[in-house]
């Protein structure tokens, strides 16, 4: 299988200390792989490293193809990565709807697009391309009730779930997640399941999760970091029974 995203051996470092350690992985499309591992593991900081808000002071980093080690986060976005946060980052005064518009405004083509020649304005074009798709995706992530409040007003799962809608209405070819069950009711976060579940086949996602059940019934892979360093690679199922992992726990403790 071709792969989609390739992180090749990539170093990071904040002063002195080595957040992310010659690590590398692969994700194919399609697949859902978790990241795993003690606080102060680097798993944070290697989603910034693919996602572009920091770049490695080693290694490099393709995505379909591409060499995108020097490329920002904007231009990794217009390539298909999609990033949600360990706190929610939607816009609090733009209503659910407005905040899903936002984000696929890049999708639908923008300006060049929605507007058409010799005209200011064209509604249709508007509705067409931005306006409904914005509303099929709220739909999906169960907020379809929520189009006219602002986002200031929701709940923390229901920004949960409008941020990844936001990153969904940029058609991403990639999901990246940090920690996207975390100060969730346990409600919220078998809803947050079967959504991630249901996405389409052909959306890789790559997610930082400290709630191993729900990482683990989710990831065809999971990968354990501790200290910067690649621990193990494997099932869930290899996972839970690899006592290296187990120990990096613990040493971390």
């Amino acid at each position: 299988m071709s792969e989609l995203l390739g992180v090749d051996v990539v170093t990071r470092r904040f002063g002195e200390l080595v957040a992310v350690d010659a690590v590398s992985l692969s994700l194919a499309p399609g697949e859902r792989r978790a990241l795993i591992g003690p606080n102060g593991a680097g798993k944070t900081t290697l989603l910034d490293l693919v996602t572009g808000a920091v770049r490695p002071h080693a290694g490099r980093i393709l995505f379909a193809g591409r060499d995108v080690t020097r490329l920002g986060p904007v231009g990794r976005s217009r390539l298909g990565i999609g990033r949600t946060h360990q706190r929610p980052a939607v816009w609090p005064g733009l209503s659910a709807l407005d905040n899903v518009v936002v984000g696929g405004w890049r999708r639908a083509g923008g300006a060049r697009r929605l507007y058409g020649p010799g005209q200011l304005f064209t509604p249709g074009r508007m509705g067409r391309h931005l306006v409904q798709p914005s509303l099929r995706v709220l739909d999906s992530v169960g907020l379809g009730g929520m189009v006219g409040v602002p986002a200031a007003e929701l709940s923390h799962g229901q920004r949960r779930l409008l941020e990844i809608a936001v990153a969904l209405a940029g058609a991403p070819r990639l999901l990246v997640l940090d920690e996207p069950a975390a100060g969730l009711w346990p409600a919220e976060i078998e809803q947050l399941g079967g959504l991630l579940d249901g996405l389409p086949a052909d959306i890789a996602v790559l997610l930082v999760e400290h709630h191993l059940q729900f990482a683990y019934a989710l990831a065809d892979t999971v990968t354990v970091l501790a200290a910067g360093r690649h621990v193990a690679t494997g099932t869930p199922r290899d996972i839970r029974r690899d006592v290296s992992v187990a120990r990096a726990y613990h040493e971390a403790a």
